[in-house]
């Protein structure tokens, strides 16, 4: 049973352009409640059985591409989701698009989302994007960094998030407590070659927290 469920967007615009610019924002979205069942959780973790939980994100996320060539060009950089809850069966975090799909649009003109999965990302190809986390599921260790315009391609792991229509990816699972907060770095990378049209192209993420 679940306590409660917190959700938080993240909306992401990509421009791809000789020069580019993004610009990102968050915002909160409804949040629903229920009950654990009765006699759940730790006296003084979660008191009389009830059991908060909160979810936040970065304020914006920037990633710019700038496309040299019909091989294209790479950028990484990342969000940083913090969940905090109290109770003793820990918590899970998910990941979705919050639309029926998961790629970026312009248009009529798209980047694709990574054919990877959480369990078996891939690299990138051009014009696409997708997500990794460090040290979990296939990512590998890493450590991944932030970087802009790279030479296509790159080599660090990347899956794609699926659409809202489609159960949604648990990135995280954690048996115990989260107070105070855990932060989870979520690395966001996209690429991009001269062959996509000019434009801005956006898309939106979803998160979710449960007590387990």
């Amino acid at each position: 049973m679940f306590l409660k469920i917190i959700n938080e967007s993240v909306i992401f615009r990509f421009i791809i352009l000789p020069i580019s610019l993004l610009v990102g924002s968050i915002f909160l979205t409804a949040v629903s409640a229920g009950a654990l069942p009765y006699g759940a959780g730790t006296y003084g973790t979660c008191t009389y059985n009830t059991c908060g939980i909160s979810l936040t994100s970065s304020n914006n996320i920037s990633v710019d591409v700038t496309p040299s060539d019909a091989n294209g060009n790479c950028s990484v950089s990342n969000d940083s989701v913090s969940v905090q809850t109290e109770s003793s069966t820990g918590y899970s975090l998910t990941i979705s698009t919050n639309s029926s799909s998961n790629y970026l649009s312009n248009g009529t003109s798209n980047i694709n989302a990574s054919s990877g999965t959480f369990n078996s990302p891939v690299t990138l190809s051009a014009n696409q994007w997708g997500y990794r986390i460090d040290g979990v599921g296939g990512f590998g260790s890493g450590p991944t960094s932030s970087n802009s315009n790279t030479p296509y391609p790159i080599s660090s792991l990347f899956a794609g998030a699926p659409p809202n229509t489609s159960s949604p990816t648990t990135i995280i699972t954690s048996p115990t407590a989260a107070n105070p907060a855990v932060t989870t770095t979520v690395w966001y990378g996209v690429c991009a070659n001269t062959s996509l049209t000019t434009g801005l192209y956006t898309g939106q993420i979803l998160y979710s927290a449960t007590t387990n």
